[in-house]
């Protein structure tokens, strides 16, 4: 992928800087340090502690608590109250929504793989994020064939062999993120929507094969996430600017 993206320190006051014109999307390195989550469990509540501490396995468990609480961190910052005071609520296919503090609009989606979690953050418009490492293992061919268009899933068959998995992933992770921004599953529609891409841009082409959504007002962009991980945006709107932040945990403290 020839796209670059420039991902910069972010400004030490957020409360002002996002607006329904701008989009916030943060980059932060995960790692499976237990000295890292466990200074991280503070930000959560009961029932996210809870949630970790059933998950036996460390590298999930540390996935989850460190990327939830950069979550609570960063909205803490963007509303000016304290992380434990957020509270958020699971819609029917698992994408969190912000119940409490209700005044300000703002929506924001996460995405995490092994080394690599993905937020974004808007006013208004409804957002889905996605990222995926470019390494992992797994029968493209197979699932392209079932769960992608035509067209798509002939293309990627056309492609040497050793180009096939970051192809994949550029269709995954934009349909992944299509899709979350909807509010649905990769099960209702990863064959229902066409991904057209220029390999000079970020902006991609959305071809909607579903009747019902077309028309529909969307933006979407892959991401150069690092040299192991790609992603995708989608926001529910005709115009925007985004701004790429990296994380750095001093930022919470």
């Amino acid at each position: 992928m020839s796209i670059t993206t420039h991902w910069a320190s972010p400004p030490l006051d957020l409360r002002d800087s996002l607006t329904t014109e701008v989009v916030h999307i943060w980059r932060a390195l995960l790692d499976d340090s237990p000295e890292r989550a466990s200074r991280f469990r503070l930000h959560l509540s009961d029932d996210e502690r809870d949630r970790a501490d059933r998950c036996r396995t460390p590298h999930p468990q540390y996935q989850f608590v460190i990327t939830r609480s950069i979550l609570r961190i960063l909205l803490s910052r963007y509303l000016g109250i304290l992380p434990t005071q957020i509270h958020f609520k699971a819609q029917p296919q698992g994408k969190l929504i912000l119940v409490e503090p209700s005044s300000i609009p703002i929506q924001f989606n996460v995405s995490h793989t092994r080394g690599m979690a993905l937020i974004a953050l808007t006013l208004q418009h409804a957002v889905g994020i996605d990222v995926e490492r470019i390494d992992r293992a797994i029968q493209n061919r197979d699932i392209a064939e079932r769960y992608f268009s035509k067209r798509e899933s002939e293309h990627l068959a056309s492609l040497p062999e050793r180009e096939r998995p970051h192809q994949f992933f550029s269709y995954w992770t934009c349909k992944e993120a299509y899709l979350k921004m909807q509010g649905r599953g990769i099960a209702e529609g990863l064959a229902h929507c066409e991904m057209i891409f220029d390999p000079e841009h970020s902006e991609v082409g959305l071809l909607t094969l579903d009747q019902q959504n077309r028309g529909e007002e969307c933006l979407l962009y892959r991401m150069k996430v690092g040299a192991e991980h790609i992603g995708a945006v989608a926001i529910a709107t005709a115009s925007t600017q985004i701004s790429y932040w990296n994380w750095e945990d001093e930022y919470g403290s």
